[in-house]
């Protein structure tokens, strides 16, 4: 499939670029940085966040980014946003006390660990650049960054009990502030050390109580979306019940089909309701219905499997290449054919059956599924259920 610039995805990363730039303004004005010191820091800022964008991008072609490939950058944002507002915030609190250990733990759970590690260390040394902070404040705050980073990380791939990275992010956060202070004025004051505290013990109760919360919606991402999709309220949903009744119904019923069926045969339910309800969404752009579906789908940011089953519309671009995509073929060329007929022909069960037994073996006949991954036991499962025990109208 070919990758498009996406406005969802664009609109996302503006709005990524004017939180930096918000921040970098506010920040720097408030502790009274020269206009002339403003202006070089928000070149500083469209350099990094050029590079950032290029990340983000790669990143999201490697499908690193919530397994997702058509992510739309949406919950980075949101990390990204709570981040810079605590970097706004932190830029108030006393020298080696400000509480930016949480920045990019707080990208990396929205994101990855990488794009935390990025984000984190960049947003920390913006802070003591607006906020005109010493060198070896700088310093911690990217140690902070390297660190956080490293126990996100751990987090993620559940090496060791919560616990340990709990008690990790306190002591790195009790111990670096006062070691840092000394460093920087050879003397010992009680303030940096309590401040570090109150941050370790903020730190690692995040750690312990929300981050896997955190990361698990990430992981969940793709499935959210395909619930999220399904709904009545769904822009994309409601404009085709608008566009028209009749295909708003036929997608329906396609979705509720190739739900059942696929849960008979173990496939993904999920994936085949979603796909099934937007199998023909490229009729809201008229003919070339898989071309026009693929970009539809692109443009509101579908996971990749949808948008692949829907470049596969008809199986004639490409045919069926899984499990789901033969299912919601299979049950969406069967609908249309009994969608044909009359209710008072379908009103015959002898004619439904023969509708269903013939349309379906001359699919299996063209070879439409050999590549799928469709067992001739799975194909007979479903068509005996689809005879047996499933209203398709």
């Amino acid at each position: 499939m070919k990758d498009r610039l996406v406005a969802k995805r664009f609109r996302n990363m503006a709005l990524l670029f004017a939180m930096t730039i918000f921040t970098t303004v506010f920040t720097a004005a408030f502790h009274g940085r020269y206009l002339d010191e403003i202006v070089l820091l928000l070149l500083v800022d469209t350099i990094f966040f050029l590079l950032f964008w290029y990340v983000l991008e790669y990143h999201r072609l490697q499908k690193n980014i919530a397994g997702n490939r058509e992510t739309s950058f949406r919950r980075i944002l949101k990390g990204y946003t709570v981040s810079c507002g605590l970097i706004f915030v932190s830029s108030f609190l006393p020298e080696f006390g400000k509480p930016v250990f949480l920045v990019p733990v707080i990208i990396a759970g929205a994101g990855s660990p990488v794009i935390g590690l990025y984000a984190g260390v960049f947003l920390n040394l913006l802070l003591c650049l607006a906020a005109e902070s010493n060198l070896w404040e700088c310093v911690l705050y990217v140690f902070f960054a390297l660190l956080g980073c490293m126990l996100a990380e751990g987090m993620e791939h559940r090496k060791l009990k919560d616990v340990w990275y709990a008690v990790s992010a306190l002591a790195v956060c009790a111990m670096l502030p006062g070691s840092f202070y000394y460093l920087a004025y050879r003397e010992v004051k009680p303030e940096p050390f309590f401040f570090g505290v109150a941050e370790g013990v903020i730190s690692a109760a995040v750690l312990l109580f929300f981050y896997r919360r955190i990361a698990l919606v990430k992981e969940h991402e793709i499935v959210d979306i395909l619930e999220d999709i399904l709904e009545e309220n769904y822009p994309l949903c409601r404009e085709l019940r608008n566009f028209s009744k009749v295909d708003y119904n036929h997608a329906r019923r396609v979705s509720r089909v190739a739900s059942a069926c696929a849960k008979l045969v173990g496939a993904d339910a999920c994936i085949c309701a979603a796909a099934g309800f937007y199998y023909r969404i490229g009729i809201l752009e008229g003919e070339a219905i898989g071309e026009n579906g693929v970009r539809i789908a692109q443009r509101e940011c579908f996971p990749e499997v949808i948008i692949r089953i829907i470049s596969e519309y008809n199986g004639t671009a490409a045919l069926p290449s899984d499990l789901e995509s033969a299912i919601v073929h299979m049950v969406d060329g069967l609908i249309k054919k009994i969608e044909v007929f009359d209710s008072e022909t379908m009103s015959s069960e002898w004619n439904q059956d023969m509708v269903i037994y013939q349309t379906l073996n001359d699919f299996s006949a063209q070879g439409l599924y050999d590549k799928s991954g469709l067992s001739m036991n799975m194909f007979l499962k479903i068509r005996e259920y689809l005879v047996n025990k499933e209203t398709l109208l």
